[in-house]
């Protein structure tokens, strides 16, 4: 029910009219030689949006070679990042930035049911005001290092599920507020929107009519799930730039021996005969590899329909059930009818394709974990305030008092348990910057190594025929 609904939403977002349609054709995709900074508050730190983005340019795009880098802080506000952006993006240099904040900036504690008086709006107001002031220098700052900005809207807070976790009622319309001024000023400048806000509040909406303590949010009301949430915001992300649907299509004519098709991929060698076609087929890109830990976000998206088909199609072939092989691998078996029609080998794991997409799937998820590691320590340095103390940070004796004396200042508080940790982490376990962007650039190299698509052989034989000749039994259909 969930993903016929979500379908239908989707579809309608983009094709009836909306904003949205304008906005996704006009955020550019990144390029060959890109440098992008993924800026923004705890929900990009330790969120997962933009590792599914850059798997999906790893393996659709095995010819853009991108550097992406995680660049939130958990707490953040946007002069927050004013006050890191120098040392902690600058250097970088990217050449491309996105950028996603207003969760904090808002002001979440602020609001609430009984927080509806004329000088609490008064407060609510004044920190949008802030919000935007601080955006448009930011915004700025960007501009000033000839970085490309991405505008990110907010994603939502949570004030409609019914969850156990306090509501703080009201802050959902500060962050309205929040999104509005980023497509406004994205539109000013002539450029699109990445929106996150409106699709995740719609689609909140639609779940939450049929299951009201239903969210894409977490239980926290601002953090979305890892694997669920964050894959239907990289989603967002990708249908935003407007990336193709095909990883590759290839339609063959077995009775006239002859390619009809052919969309990211080269086909040679094509041999038919009464009971059997062969090729040789060498694809532009890989397939997107998938997990159990995706499976539901999958429901509720048309990812697969939209950005993950890899199509053959074999039409006029004889009536019967066929037998697909790769490289000599049994797929599976399928009718003429279904061939005909054609099949998204995409979604199908024991193909090569996709085993090569799983590696470089494992090479990402450890990029991912090193990035984490710069990420947690800038976190300690930034959020403290050990950045801006004088602090000698050659002295870890002196690192941990100052930072046991910070902590001290949080306990009792729903976050205390998290900064303790990240405390300790810092002092205990020091991530040595060197060693890890060496580990990274190693993996890189590993990367756009591992993601190059390699020919193919396909070989599709009649089971009758496949029978006889392998002694092999039919696979189910």
């Amino acid at each position: 029910m969930f993903k016929n609904l979500f379908i239908w939403l989707i579809s309608a977002l983009y094709a009836c009219g909306t904003s949205n349609l304008v906005e996704a054709q006009s955020v550019p995709q990144f390029q060959d030689g890109d440098r992008v900074c993924f800026v923004g508050d705890s929900i990009t730190h330790g969120g997962s949006y933009h590792s599914y983005v850059y798997l999906y340019y790893l393996t659709r795009f095995p010819d853009r070679e991108i550097q992406a880098w995680n660049k939130g802080i958990s707490g953040e506000k946007a002069s927050h990042v004013l006050r890191r952006f120098d040392e902690d993006i600058a250097l970088t240099k990217p050449n491309v930035s996105t950028v996603m904040l207003g969760m904090n900036d808002v002001g979440r504690w602020l609001y609430g049911a009984d927080k509806n008086d004329a000088a609490s709006r008064a407060t609510q107001q004044q920190y949008i005001d802030t919000y935007k002031s601080d955006m448009t220098k930011l915004i700025a700052r960007f501009d000033a290092i000839e970085s490309e900005v991405i505008f990110i809207t907010p994603s939502i807070y949570d004030q409609t599920a019914e969850l156990t976790r306090k509501n703080e009622l009201g802050a959902n319309d500060g962050l309205r507020q929040c999104a509005d001024f980023v497509k406004g000023t994205a539109a000013a400048r002539g450029q699109g929107t990445v929106d996150f806000y409106d699709t995740m509040l719609t689609v909140n909406a639609e779940l939450q009519s049929l299951d009201p303590s239903a969210t894409i949010v977490g239980p926290d009301r601002v953090h979305p799930g890892w694997h669920y949430g964050h894959f239907i915001m990289g989603y967002q992300f990708l249908k935003a730039q407007a990336v193709p649907q095909f990883v590759s299509k290839i339609v063959l004519d077995a009775k006239r021996g002859t390619l009809q098709e052919s969309d990211n991929a080269t086909v040679t060698n094509l041999q038919v005969a009464a009971d059997s076609v062969s090729f040789t087929a060498l694809e532009g890109a890989l397939p997107f590899p998938q997990s159990q830990t995706i499976a539901k976000a999958l429901e509720l998206v048309p990812f697969e329909a939209e950005m993950n088909q890899q199509i053959l199609a074999v039409q006029n072939l004889r009536d019967g059930n066929y037998t697909l092989a790769i490289d000599g691998t049994r797929i599976g078996v399928w009718t003429a009818a279904q061939l005909d029609a054609g099949i998204n080998l995409a979604v199908i794991q024991a193909t090569p394709q996709y085993q090569q997409a799983l590696k470089v799937q494992q090479l990402d998820d450890a990029r991912h974990s090193q990035q984490s590691r710069l990420r947690s320590a800038a976190y300690v340095f930034y959020s403290s305030g050990l950045s801006q103390s004088d602090v000698d940070f050659k002295d870890p004796e002196a690192v941990k008092s100052f930072l046991d004396a910070k902590l001290k200042k949080v306990e009792g508080e729903s976050w205390y348990g998290y900064v303790k940790q990240q405390y300790r982490d810092y002092c205990t376990q020091p991530a040595n910057k060197a060693d890890i962007n060496l580990e990274l650039a190693t993996l890189h190299f590993e990367l756009y190594q591992s993601n190059q698509p390699v020919p193919h052989r396909f070989s599709l034989i009649s089971v009758g025929a496949d029978v006889a000749a392998e002694g092999l039994s039919m696979a189910p259909l």
